[in-house]
């Protein structure tokens, strides 16, 4: 049986990795805040918007934690196995209230200004971004939910192209023009120990 804890990129492949306990805990963690922020703002049924979304194992979270709370879902991640797996593991929702739709599309190539008011923006991989043409595309006014890590570029096992020590770092290359949420969480292995870095905000 494959470890679950594999921390090397090619597992990347094998839908099961999504599920591992530190992805798990920084979506858990990602569900819990946005649910709040939403609720605060009196925000419901908002679209959301889900960039680099690998196999998508947030919408599911997000829909069974709240299952008739948001619109409709889109994700975009530019490897199309990973949308075989993001349509397994989000089946039900090609059947059921709000659809869930998996796109297989380069994040730096769309244009979001169709998007509607109660757009929300949510990219989970922002360390694995070379540039930020991303999100420069999403249009200002938008609720925007990033999340990142500390891992140094040299964690070339991980991809990472983006790294950040402090949640001041983050901040100032992510601008928004009103913080309603920034945080970080602590990810211990023994050997291996890193942040989770999270911001949420209008832009």
């Amino acid at each position: 049986m494959e470890d679950i804890f594999d921390t090397s990129f090619d597992s990347i492949k094998n839908p099961y990795e999504s599920f591992s306990h530190g992805l798990v805990s920084s979506k858990l963690w990602l569900c819990e805040k946005l649910e709040t922020v939403l609720d605060n703002k009196n925000i419901v049924n908002p679209s959301l918007n889900i960039l680099a979304s690998w196999d998508n194992l947030l919408a599911f979270m997000l829909l069974t934690r709240r299952p008739k709370f948001y619109g409709v879902i889109n994700a975009y991640d530019n490897d199309p196995i990973s949308t075989e797996n993001a349509n397994k593991i989000c089946d039900y929702w090609k059947f059921e209230y709000p659809k869930v739709y998996n796109h297989t599309k380069d994040i730096n190539t769309l244009d979001f200004n169709n998007t509607g008011n109660e757009s929300v923006f949510i990219n989970t991989s922002v360390d694995q971004m070379d540039n930020t043409t991303w999100y420069d595309s999403i249009p200002k006014d938008k609720l925007v939910c990033l999340q990142t890590t500390n891992l140094p570029t040299s964690t070339t096992d991980w991809h990472i192209k983006q790294s950040y020590n402090t949640l001041t770092d983050f901040t100032e290359t992510y601008k928004v023009s009103r913080l309603l949420y920034c945080d970080s969480i602590d990810i211990n292995y023994g050997h291996l120990k890193f942040k989770r870095l999270m911001m949420i905000g209008i832009k």
